[in-house]
């Protein structure tokens, strides 16, 4: 039974990565594509090395996940689930004020944590060990997409100022 259960769970999990790997081209393919590109590779890069922290301190594991012998991290979440929604925040968020894209975070950050609620509960996807509670995701998610933004934010404006001209150089004008 538990063999079946897992090999269901591994199943889910490759639908997922062909689901969203095959949205993420259309995501990325909005102008402009260099903030969203590079909200994409903030947010993965940052992904792994926090969740490297996570699973060594006993916070988080994942019993089932891709490659398990090359990864203790849930490399799909990491670098592929979630900066795929970072992007999506990042887009909806664009042009918007602090405030409002403050509350909008809420709008990924809770159905996250209520699908890893879930996945705690009924999967073996992911296992909390006992110092790590439901509003430590909601907390971590939300922040974590904060400082996304806010890094986009900073790129998009270094690159108004500098971006064009390196390209420039780079083509040799």
């Amino acid at each position: 039974m538990a063999a079946v259960r897992k090999k269901l769970e591994k199943s889910f999990l490759y639908v997922l990565f062909f689901a969203t790997a095959s949205a993420l081209p259309a995501l990325l393919r909005k102008p402009p594509k260099h903030e969203w590109a590079f909200a994409y590779i903030w947010n993965a890069a940052t992904n792994i090395l926090l969740d490297k922290i996570a699973v060594k301190k006993g916070w988080v594991a994942y019993p089932t996940r891709l490659f398990p012998r090359l990864f203790s991290i849930h490399v799909l979440f990491d670098t592929l689930l979630y900066p795929t929604a970072t992007v999506i925040y990042n887009q909806m968020t664009y042009k918007e004020k602090f405030l409002p894209s403050l509350y909008k975070v809420f709008f990924f950050s809770i159905p996250l944590t209520a699908i890893e609620i879930w996945a705690d509960r009924y999967t073996g996807l992911i296992r909390w060990g006992t110092a790590w509670k439901w509003y430590h995701s909601l907390i971590s998610v939300s922040v974590k997409s904060w400082w996304t933004r806010g890094a986009v934010e900073m790129y998009g404006r270094w690159w108004k100022r500098n971006g064009r001209r390196s390209d420039a150089k780079l083509q040799g004008r």
